[in-house]
Parts: C-alpha cells; sequence; structure tokens
C-alpha cells in the first residue's frame, strides 16, 4: 500500500489548523517512536542507548508514515530512571521497571532534583533531539511524551505502597508527590531550555480504574494543577496530557487541570466528551491500539478514523488523530498506513470546530 502524499508539512498542518485555518487533511499522530525499533531491524536496547539510533528510527517514521508527531518519547520511565529507579531494557520489546529508588519516604530528604544534561539516558535523548531539530525543525515541530508527577512517584517507591499510603500516610505521600512534581517540572524545563522540546504528560495511574474520585480529588487535583500551570508558564502554553483508562468521572477536574487537550483512551467516548468540553479543550484519540491496530485490516483502519472523525473532527478547539495509547509493537506497517491514508481521504479540508470535507466520502 502507497502512503498518499500530502500538500502541507507537519509544521505548516498544525500551525495552519491551530490558527482556526482550512488544511489538506485532519492533524494525525503516532505514538510508535519506543515500539518501531524492531521494524528497522534495531534491537530495543541498543536503540535506548544511541542517538544514532534514535535519529534513524525517527527518520524512518517520518518517511514511512508522515505523521504530524516527531520525537522520542521521554515515556512514562525516564523521569524515574534518572532518579535511580532500575530500568530493564529487553532486546525486543519496550523497557519496564524493575524494582523502587525508595523504600521509605525519609530517603526523599536531600534528594536531588534530575538535570536532563547528566541524568540517565537524558544525555543521549538530548543529542538526538537537537538533531532532530538541525534535520527537520523546519517541516516538523519535535516534541516528546512523559510520565506526570503520580507515575513518577509509583516508580519511586512501588506502585501498590504508593496507592496503600494514600490512606496510610497522606503526610508522606504528599512529600513524596512534591519532589515527583518538582522533578517532572525541571525534566520539562530542561528539556525545552537545550533542545527546544515541550512535553505533554502521560498519566495512567489518576484514572478512576487504580484512583478512586476521594483519592483522586485529595492528591490528583492540586498535584496536576499545579505542574500544569508550572509547565505553561515555562513553555507560554498549556500542556496536553493523555490518560489511559476509565476517566469520564472527572472530566470536569481534568479539563480544570489546565490542559490544551486531552487525548483519551479507546475506551472512552469523545463524542461524550466533545459535547462536554469540546469548547474548551483540544480532543486526541481514539483508535483501538490492539484489537486494530495491530490485530485488524486496513478496512478497519478506514472505519476506525471515519467513526474517530464522526465523534470529534467538528471539537471546537480542534482535533487530532492519534491511537488511543502507544501504538503496539508489532503493529503491521500496512495498518499505519492505512491510517495516514484514511486521515488524507476522510480528513481531507480539515478546519477547527468543522467537520471535514472529505468526510462527505464516507457517507
Amino acid at each position: 500500500m502507497e502512503l498518499i502524499k500530502t500538500e502541507m508539512t507537519p509544521r505548516e498542518r498544525l500551525i495552519a489548523y491551530a490558527a482556526g485555518e482550512e488544511v489538506d487533511r485532519i492533524p494525525t499522530v503516532l505514538t510508535a517512536a519506543e515500539t518501531s525499533p524492531l521494524r528497522y531491524g534495531i534491537q530495543n536496547r541498543d536503540y535506548y542507548f544511541s542517538a544514532d539510533l534514535m535519529v534513524e528510527v525517527e527518520s524512518h517514521i517520518a518517511e514511512d508514515f508522515g505523521a504530524d508527531n516527531m520525537g522520542m518519547g521521554v515515556g512514562l520511565r525516564g523521569v524515574a530512571e534518572a532518579l535511580g529507579v532500575p530500568v530493564v531494557t529487553p532486546e525486543n520489546n519496550v523497557s519496564h521497571v524493575e524494582g523502587t529508588a525508595i523504600t521509605d519516604y525519609a530517603e526523599l530528604d536531600g534528594r536531588k532534583i534530575m538535570d536532563v544534561t547528566k541524568d540517565g539516558r537524558f544525555p543521549i535523548m538530548l543529542e538526538a533531539f537537537n538533531r532532530l531539530q538541525e534535520k527537520y525543525g523546519k517541516t516538523h515541530i519535535i516534541g516528546t511524551g512523559m510520565g506526570a508527577p503520580f507515575t513518577v512517584a509509583a516508580f519511586l517507591i512501588g506502585t501498590e505502597k504508593f496507592l496503600k499510603d494514600m490512606v496510610k500516610k497522606p503526610d508522606e505521600v504528599n512529600k513524596l508527590l512534591q519532589y515527583a512534581t518538582d522533578n517532572v517540572v525541571a525534566c520539562a524545563e530542561g528539556l525545552y531550555k537545550h533542545a527546544g522540546i515541550k512535553a505533554s504528560l502521560a498519566e495512567p495511574i489518576i484514572a478512576r480504574n487504580l484512583l478512586s474520585p476521594r483519592m483522586f480529588k485529595k492528591y490528583a487535583v492540586p498535584f496536576m494543577k499545579q505542574t500544569c500551570e508550572r509547565l505553561e508558564k515555562i513553555y507560554g502554553s498549556k500542556p496536553g496530557i493523555h490518560i489511559c483508562g476509565t476517566t469520564h468521572d472527572r472530566w470536569e477536574e481534568i479539563v480544570d487541570f489546565g490542559i490544551s487537550a486531552f487525548s483519551v483512551d479507546n475506551i472512552e467516548s469523545m463524542k461524550d466528551l466533545k459535547d462536554r468540553y469540546g469548547d474548551r479543550i483540544g480532543i486526541i484519540g481514539n483508535i483501538d491500539p490492539v484489537d486494530l491496530l495491530r490485530n485488524g485490516t486496513s478496512e478497519d483502519m478506514k472505519n476506525e478514523v471515519v467513526r474517530c472523525l464522526r465523534d470529534a473532527g467538528d471539537n471546537p478547539r480542534g482535533f487530532v488523530i492519534s491511537p488511543g495509547c502507544t501504538t503496539p509493537v508489532g503493529t503491521p506497517k500496512e495498518n499505519l498506513v492505512a491510517v495516514m491514508n484514511a486521515a488524507a481521504v476522510y480528513g481531507k479540508g480539515a478546519r477547527k470546530g468543522m467537520y471535514p470535507k472529505g468526510l462527505k466520502q464516507a457517507e
């Protein structure tokens, strides 16, 4: 399957669409950086520690799919790893946490705030980001996604202990969350200062699946608001956020964090989100990443893109097509091309707040 060539560069498209102008196709992103090395004959273990390989993978993705995003993900584990959380990097899969950095909250006393020029794999990533800026900065907006304070806190001391201590040790949990928040902000500020990179946030811990409404309001609301407010001061714009899992019972609070856009899990309804909060935030989503994107057919991709456009293509604050979570390892190239082609056909003539002109072809 050949990729349909588009008229605008990703940078031109995103800037024009944000300004309310009509663009050649609906903005479309693929969350595939960390899960793509194997597609190009590169082992993940090598990719994680090589700026050369990071740039190579991003270059291949740009050429093969023409998505509107570019940049390696700091990911859920990047900040935690830089703070001493043990991270395993398999040869043929994405990294995962194995252990904690602390066992007691007293260990937070005197712990340093991370520095992207020195800690973890960030010096490697900084080199790769700057090389991407030099190579693609005129045609692409280079960015990243990173775990937010709750994910970092959970990795630092262990998710089960962290969640239990929200009830048993609220003062200690607040102390941990403030430390995690300070490090997330320090990471974001460092990437912006040294590479011109803005980060969106990812925070699965605060979904209904893990955090009760009471604990969400007690902990998530103040710390996520603080994080978003601090990032807005650094960037001059509000950050976007992705939350895996069930969130509809807390959408109002999430919007009130101070976000620009909400990337919503595929188990949630973008139409409902649009109807309730589309005049306040952009919406990103939400192709089923496993059952359809990885395991479906090209026809499924067309149907899913059309479904997404019908759900949220006329969102007043804008809409971006994206998988409902990270593109899984093993997703066929044909399916990713099919997503981009369907976006080009049915998302043709997109403009913020209006259904794309191309959607009429699906009727």
